[in-house]
């Protein structure tokens, strides 16, 4: 499951994104103890989560040692899950009903 977060820590702050990956995924489900199969769906506390375990991933100082203090430091802070669906797409392939 890969989801693109698009970041802005305070306002009149450039936007950083970052794209979830397995890692985060899995990292997720063992902290939260939730599963992605639970249809309990995605919120926002979950999208805070991930978008501060790939902040840390991807090297940036977080002197925050959880998801939650990180969050307590920047309340005002923007998430948004980025629609990374292709609104032309090219290439149908056949289907066995057709």
């Amino acid at each position: 499951m890969k989801v693109k977060l698009r970041v802005t820590l305070k306002e009149g702050d450039e936007p950083i994104d970052v794209t979830t990956n397995l890692l985060c995924v899995t990292e997720w489900e063992r902290t939260e103890k939730r599963r992605v199969s639970d249809g309990l769906g995605v919120g926002i506390s979950d999208m805070v989560s991930w978008a501060f375990f790939m902040f840390k991933q991807s090297g940036r100082p977080m002197p925050q040692a959880t998801w939650q203090e990180w969050l307590k430091e920047n309340p005002d802070m923007q998430i948004e899950a980025v629609d990374q669906t292709d609104p032309n797409p090219t290439g149908a392939a056949a289907t066995a009903a057709n």
